[in-house]
C-alpha cells in the first residue's frame, strides 16, 4: 500500500473520528509525539567485563510546562524499580544516564543526571539506586529478589498534567538556566495549580558500551490522545499507568483505519485493552547478522509494555496465554528465517523455490525478553550461554540457526492460544479504508497476536584497523526498530 498516504491519514483519521464527551482515540503517533512515551529497553548489564549505560532523554515541544510521571520498570515481571514526578518547563529538556552501582556483574541500577529541571523527589547528585521493594520480601513473585533484576527493563513516562499560575513559574528556568522555585514542587502533598494535558512530549534511548565501543540509540514510543483529563498523583505512587488510557484506540492495518471502543474484560481495564490494540502484531520482521569475519552479533528486544496488567500468579487474559510463574509468563513463537539468497533452512529435492523456511519453537516469557540469535559458529555463544551476544541480557532466549546461515533476515510469529484468539473489542467500532474513505466493517474487531514493541541492535568487529604503524580492533554498533505483521479482522 501508498504508506506516504497511510502516515499522512493517520492524524486526519483520528482527528476525525471520536466518541461521546471529550474522549478520543489513542494510537501510536507516526510524527513522535505525544502525552506518553514509551522507552522499550534500558540496560546496564555488562557484555563480558564492559558494562552498558543507558541515556534518556524527554523533550518538551510545546509553549506549557508540564508535570511528568517518570517510571522506570525491570524487564522480568513490569515491576517499579524507581517511580518520581518531573517537571518540565516550555521547551525544555531533560536529560539522564541509568547506570550500575558498581563493576560487579550483579550490582543495582542508578539513575543519575546533571540536569537542572525540578524532580520529585529531588534526585542526589551522586545519583539514585534502583530498589527491590515490590519484588521483594512479601512482594517475592518467584523471579529473583536480587537487585540485578533492576540491571535491565524499560521506562514509562506519562504527562499528568499542564502547570499553569504559580506552579508553572516556579519551575520555570531563568536566563540562567535555573528553575525558579523547586523546593515548592517538592514533597509528599504537593498542591499545584494544573491543566488538561497537551502531549507534545518525545525522547531518545542510547545504548552505550564506552569500553566494547557500541553505541545504539532509538526515538520513543509516543501515544497520542492518551488522556482527556487531569490525571496527577503524588510520589510514592504506581499511578498514572498504561490502563489510565481513554477507552478507545485507533489502528492501521492492511490499508484499513480501525477504530474501536473498550470494555473492562478479567480484571483489565478499558485503557489496558485500548493500548494493548495499538502495539498488536502477529509477528515481528527484521535482520540478523552473524558473519564469521567480521565476528558479528544480533540481538532483538521485544518488550510487551502492557503485559504486567493482562497477567498475574494465577491468571492470564487475552490475549496473553500463560500466568506468571517463577520463568516467567511463556508465550509460544515460531522462528522461521531466510539467508540473503533467499534460502530457509532446509531445501527439500523436487519442492518450488524459494523453500518454505523453517526454524526452531521457542518461548519468550519476561517482559522485556531479548532474543539472542546464534549459528554455532566460534563467535556465536553457545547453548549454554548465561547472556545474550550483544547486550549482555540475562532475560534472553536463544534462537540458533544452521551454522551456515550468516547473514539474512527472519519473521518470530505468536504461536500461543491466547495471541490465536486475540484481543476483541467492544460493539460500536467502525473502521474505513485509509487509500479510498469508503466505509469498511462496523461492530466488534479482532485484533490477533500480542502488543508488542521493540528493535534489533547488532555489533561488528574490525581487527585490522591501521592505527599509525600499528593495528587496532575497531568495534561498532548499529539499531533498527523492528517491522511487523498485523491483522485485524473483519
Amino acid at each position: 500500500m501508498n504508506t506516504f498516504k497511510k502516515k499522512a491519514l493517520l492524524s486526519a483519521v483520528a482527528a476525525g473520528l471520536g466518541v461521546a464527551g471529550n474522549a478520543e482515540a489513542v494510537f501510536l503517533n507516526p510524527n513522535g509525539l505525544g502525552q506518553t512515551l514509551i522507552y522499550p529497553y534500558y540496560t546496564v548489564q555488562n557484555n563480558g567485563t564492559n558494562s552498558f549505560n543507558t541515556y534518556l532523554s524527554i523533550v518538551n515541544t510545546t509553549a506549557d510546562a508540564k508535570v511528568l510521571k517518570v517510571r522506570i520498570r525491570e524487564g522480568r515481571n513490569s515491576q517499579e524499580v524507581l517511580d518520581f514526578n518531573l517537571y518540565l518547563s516550555p521547551n525544555d529538556m531533560w536529560t539522564a544516564a541509568i547506570v550500575p552501582i558498581d563493576a560487579t556483574d550483579a550490582s543495582a541500577g542508578r539513575i543519575i543526571t546533571a540536569d537542572r529541571s525540578c524532580t520529585n523527589p529531588g534526585i542526589p547528585a551522586t545519583g539514585q539506586d534502583f530498589r527491590n521493594f515490590a519484588f521483594s520480601g512479601a512482594s517475592d513473585d518467584g523471579a529473583g529478589t536480587t537487585l540485578a533484576r533492576t540491571r535491565e527493563g524499560y521506562v514509562e513516562v506519562f504527562e499528568m498534567a499542564i502547570l499553569t499560575g504559580t506552579s508553572a513559574t516556579n519551575v520555570t528556568h531563568n536566563a540562567n538556566g535555573t528553575p525558579a522555585n523547586c523546593a515548592a514542587v517538592q514533597g509528599q502533598a504537593v498542591i499545584l495549580s494544573m491543566g488538561l494535558p497537551t502531549g507534545g512530549l518525545t525522547g531518545t534511548g542510547t545504548l552505550i558500551n564506552v569500553n566494547s565501543g557500541a553505541d545504539a540509540g532509538y526515538n520513543v514510543d509516543a501515544l497520542a490522545q492518551f488522556l482527556s483529563s487531569i490525571n496527577y498523583s503524588d510520589v510514592p505512587t504506581e499511578n498514572p499507568n498504561l490502563g489510565d488510557a481513554d477507552p478507545a484506540s485507533f489502528s492501521i492495518a492492511n490499508g484499513t483505519a480501525h477504530f474501536d471502543v473498550w470494555t473492562p474484560i478479567s480484571g483489565t481495564t478499558a485503557g489496558a485493552r485500548a493500548v494493548s490494540a495499538v502495539y498488536m502484531h502477529t509477528a515481528v520482521l527484521n535482520e540478523y547478522i552473524l558473519d564469521t569475519a567480521t565476528l558479528s552479533n544480533t540481538d532483538w528486544v521485544l518488550t510487551f509494555p502492557t503485559k504486567s496488567l493482562f497477567v498475574d500468579a494465577t491468571t492470564a487474559a487475552l490475549p496473553f496465554s500463560n500466568a506468571f510463574t517463577a520463568t516467567g509468563a511463556c508465550e509460544l513463537v515460531a522462528v522461521s528465517f531466510l539467508n540473503r539468497e533467499e534460502r530457509g533452512a532446509s531445501v527439500v529435492p523436487g519442492d518450488f523455490s524459494p523453500p518454505q523456511p523453517a526454524g526452531p519453537a521457542n518461548a519468550v516469557c519476561w517482559e522485556s525478553t531479548v532474543v539472542s540469535f546464534r549459528n554455532g559458529n566460534a563467535h556465536t555463544p553457545g547453548a549454554s550461554a548465561t547472556a545474550s551476544g550483544v547486550l549482555g541480557s540475562r532475560n534472553f532466549t536463544g534462537v540458533t540457526l544452521d551454522s551456515s546461515f550468516q547473514n539474512g533476515w527472519a519473521a518470530l510469529t505468536f504461536t500461543g492460544a491466547g495471541a490465536g484468539t486475540g484481543l476483541i473489542s467492544a460493539a460500536g467500532g467502525t473502521s474505513m479504508l485509509t487509500r479510498t474513505g469508503a466505509a469498511g466493517s462496523a461492530g466488534a474487531h479482532t485484533y490477533y497476536g500480542l502488543p508488542v514493541t521493540g528493535f534489533m541492535v547488532r555489533t561488528f568487529n574490525n581487527n585490522t584497523v591501521a592505527c599509525g604503524t600499528a593495528t587496532c580492533q575497531a568495534n561498532y554498533g548499529s539499531l533498527f526498530r523492528h517491522n511487523y505483521r498485523t491483522a485485524i479482522l473483519p
